[in-house]
This record gives C-alpha cells, structure tokens and sequence, in this order.
C-alpha cells in the first residue's frame, strides 16, 4: 500500500479514471435496472451502497493518496447533476469532502475506511433531492418516460419525508458495502497482490 502522504500522479489520475466509470457504470446500470418499478425505486440507494462498497474500498485502497475521494466525488456529483440540478455536484463534494477526511485520517484502518464509504455512499441519494425540491419537475420526466400510472405510484410512495429514509437506507447499505469490500480486498484481493 502507498504511503498516505504524496501528490497524485499521472498514473493515479488513470486509475481514478478507471475506477470512476467502474463506479459510474454500475450505478446508473442499477439505477436504471431498479427504476421501471416504483416501489423498486426506492430502495435504489440502499442496493447501490451495497453493491458500490467493494469498488470504493478498492480504489481508496489502491490510491492511497490525499484528494483521490474527491476525484471520484466529483464524478458522481457531476454525472448525477447532468439534467442541471447542480445540488447533486455541491451535495457530493460535500460528502466527498467529509470522506476524504475520515480516510485520511485512518487510510491504514478497514475501520476508518468502512466509515469513509458510509458517509461517500450518501452520494448514491443525491438525485432523491429533486424529488424534495423540485418534485412536479421529476414527476413530470417520470410521465413522458413511464406514464401516468407509474407516476402516480411514485408520488405517493414519496412523501417529502422520504429523503431521510433515503439517508438512512444510504447509510445502512455503505456499512454493509463498506465491511464487504473490506473482506473482499482481505480474502481475494491481497492474496493476489493487487494492493
């Protein structure tokens, strides 16, 4: 494992790259997946957290360096604001930011790091907050994409409180990603020597 301490080089820039459409493609692959039945739906940031525990433990652990969450922060912000809803980038910064800190604090640590993606896999709720600010927005995208029934559905399974259940099944998913990643990178991952 690298040190903790050192700039982030060409080839960490490439690795982040690479773990960034990983990570990309995995979650709007689920999100996509999950979205055709509403009451699926909601549980999207639950089974992303999941799912995306293994890839953020591995990448944190195979670039050890500082600012290197916040690469992948910045990607997930980025892709998730793409219909122009800019909270989305500034709430995965933000959560970026904090998970850097956690890590950087304890990159060493599994503990410190299943903490780090608890706190990072709230990025994988950060769409949810167009259903809190700007619902008739997303409801209206949900009718020209799936009809009016479906809609409906998700309408009334999302009332304004749902965000905190968002949260929560956010963080619940990042401590069962988080301590699955871990055991995956001890049990698979060191013995072949890929960190």
């Amino acid at each position: 494992m690298e040190k903790q301490t050192g700039k982030l080089t060409t080839k960490d820039f490439i690795i982040a790259g690479a773990f960034a459409a990983l990570y990309a493609a995995l979650f709007f692959a689920l999100a996509t997946g999950m979205g055709f039945v509403p009451i699926v739906y909601i549980f999207t940031p639950f089974v992303l957290s999941i799912v995306l525990g293994p890839v953020y433990m591995l990448y944190v652990t195979k670039i050890s360096k500082p600012w290197a969450i916040m690469i992948l922060a910045a990607v997930v912000g980025l892709l998730t604001s793409m219909d122009g809803f800019w909270i989305c980038l500034i709430w995965s910064l933000a959560l970026g930011l904090a998970a850097e800190f956690i890590a950087r604090r304890g990159r060493s640590s599994g503990k410190k790091l299943v903490l780090s993606f608890m706190v990072f896999a709230c990025t994988n709720m950060g769409p949810a907050w167009i259903l809190l600010l700007a619902k008739q927005r997303f409801l209206d995208a949900c009718i020209r994409y799936y009809g009016e029934d479906y809609a409906s559905t998700l309408d009334s399974l999302t009332p304004r409180w749902i965000i905190f259940v968002f949260l929560a099944m956010s963080v619940v998913g990042g401590l069962i990603g988080g301590i699955l990643g871990s055991r995956i990178l001890k049990k698979h991952f060191e013995k072949a020597g890929i960190v």
